[in-house]
């Protein structure tokens, strides 16, 4: 499902937004006066929509710092305003606008100008791949390059000192792996700031059943069989993100 971050300046339109988009997105809603870079945390939408009524500079200064931070500078952006909040938002807030709404456009004209953003941003999900074996590894990084931006690592503590530094959108993990498996690499993510809702899928062999009931408890998002399908695990990839 993919992300939309919805800023609203009321809390009547952030609550139109909820509602309107909750099940068709995965959405994260927030007030335009609120801290909008502590409210998205690790939340990296592929499109942002903004509703901005009575505009004032002092009340877009959190909208400045969001759109000052590197992560959120390229991710298309919706503004919907009438023309004076319009010339308030674009002059106090870079980079501008990609597209610009009416006040009073119905949400079915939004939606279908948030799927044509989304669209065509060409932003690609982050998966982080971990595994032992580099002809595995070679393997799934070819199933995935496409459509996917994808990192490769060969071991549970690689991929933990990855996810000190950054947080991709998914991570398939090979259960078994020597000194640290699956199971007890999950485990670490789970406590690290971003890891108790990170979607992690297990790659897995027939004989690892063991280790897929001792995985059952840390919630993973699923577990595909190995040697692995690529329609299937596109597939799961793009149900998860």
């Amino acid at each position: 499902m993919q992300k939309l971050l919805a800023i609203a300046s009321t809390i009547d339109k952030m609550r139109e937004f909820q509602h309107s988009f909750e099940g068709i997105y995965q959405v994260k809603c927030t007030l335009i006066t609120n801290n909008v870079l502590a409210e998205v945390g690790s939340f990296v939408p592929e499109c942002i929509v903004v509703y901005v009524e009575g505009a004032m500079r002092q009340k877009l200064f959190s909208m400045m710092d969001f759109r000052e931070d590197k992560r959120f500078r390229d991710i298309p952006l919706l503004l919907i305003a009438d023309e004076e909040d319009r010339e308030t938002f674009v002059s106090n807030v870079s980079p501008e606008p990609n597209y610009v709404l009416p006040e009073y456009t119905r949400m079915e004209s939004v939606r279908v100008a948030i799927d044509r953003l989304m669209a065509s941003s060409g932003i690609r999900k982050h998966i982080l791949v971990v595994d032992d074996d580099m002809v595995a590894l070679k393997v799934v990084k070819g199933y995935l390059d496409k459509d996917f931006k994808v990192t490769c690592v060969k071991s549970g503590a690689q991929a933990l000192k990855f996810l000190e530094k950054q947080f991709p959108d998914c991570i398939l993990l090979d259960c078994y792996m020597p000194e640290m498996d699956g199971p007890t690499t999950l485990r670490k993510i789970r406590i690290m700031d971003k890891g108790g809702t990170l979607p992690v899928v297990f790659l897995t062999g027939n004989s690892e059943k063991d280790m897929v009931m001792r995985s059952l408890s840390l919630h993973p998002s699923g577990f595909l069989l190995k040697p692995v399908n690529q329609k299937e695990l596109i597939d799961k990839l793009n149900e998860l993100v």
